[in-house]
């Protein structure tokens, strides 16, 4: 018998997703849907890796969506409880992010407490670019 899978969120992710819906109502729900289709089984993310920029996100996978080609946002999360013999697997979603600037693997890193020292001052800028977009300043 296969385990059911059920998906969780960081509340940051939940607040991801909140503020897409704000911006964007039909990528919040393209969001929702990959949730819903990582749940059903019916879809699987991209491995991520190590890297020196974002830190090692090796446990975690990313899912395109959104809109453009390349999809515009990427839906990161990782496997917390996939072991043999579990009747529930657990997937944790960590962020829900526009692709640009490599900001959701940066916000990943950072939640998952995982930033490179080195590259804490190039997320902060990041940040506060993306930010400055959101307001339009």
């Amino acid at each position: 018998m296969a385990a059911r899978r059920t998906v969780s969120w960081l509340i940051a992710a939940q607040a991801d997703v909140a503020r897409i819906q704000k911006d964007d109502a039909a990528i919040a729900k393209k969001a929702l849907q990959v949730a819903k289709d990582l749940e059903a089984g019916s879809v699987t993310g991209v491995k991520l890796r190590d890297a020196p920029r974002t830190g090692d996100l090796s446990d975690c996978c990313k899912i395109y969506f959104g809109s453009g080609s390349p999809p515009s946002h990427r839906f990161v999360y990782r496997e917390v409880s996939t072991a043999e013999g579990l009747t529930l697997e657990v997937v944790e979603v960590v962020a829900v992010e526009a692709r640009q600037e490599s900001y959701v693997y940066l916000l990943a890193s950072s939640r998952l407490k995982r930033l490179p020292e080195e590259t804490k001052k190039a997320f902060s800028a990041v940040h506060q670019r993306v930010i400055a977009r959101r307001f339009g300043k």
